[in-house]
C-alpha cells in the first residue's frame, strides 16, 4: 500500500490517496478529500486502475479529459494518484520518496 496526500493550498483542499496492488495486478484506488470537484473525479474514475492508467499518458484514465472534467487544469490529484501508483508498483524508490518527504511547487512574487 502507497499512500500521498496532495494539499491544494492555493484552493484550501486535501486529498489522501491510497493506492494498493491486487492480486490480478491491477491496483485498488481509495480517496479520501474534503474537495467536491475530486469526488466527482472519483466517481468518474472508478475505485479500480490499471498499469496502462500509471505509464501510458495516451490511453490513461487518470489523465483522460472525459474523466479529469471536474477537476482545474491545475489540480495536482491526478499526478498525486500515479506517484502512489508507481510507488506501490515499486517504479519510484519508497526509501528515496521517504528520504524525501514532499514534491513541492513554488510560486515566485513578481518582482
Amino acid at each position: 500500500m502507497a499512500t500521498v496526500t496532495v494539499d491544494m493550498r492555493f484552493c484550501e483542499r486535501k486529498s489522501r490517496i491510497t493506492v494498493t496492488l491486487r492480486d490480478d495486478g491491477d491496483l485498488d484506488l481509495h480517496i479520501d478529500t474534503d474537495c467536491d470537484s475530486v469526488r466527482a473525479y472519483c466517481l468518474n474514475l472508478g475505485s479500480i486502475i490499471t498499469i496502462e492508467d500509471v505509464t501510458d499518458k495516451e490511453n490513461s484514465r487518470i489523465l483522460d479529459p472525459k474523466i479529469t472534467e471536474p477537476l482545474t487544469m491545475t489540480c495536482m490529484t491526478p499526478l498525486g494518484i500515479i506517484n502512489a501508483a508507481w510507488l506501490e508498483l515499486g517504479m519510484l524508490s519508497r526509501s528515496r520518496a521517504d528520504k524525501v518527504g514532499e514534491n513541492t511547487m513554488v510560486f515566485h512574487p513578481e518582482k
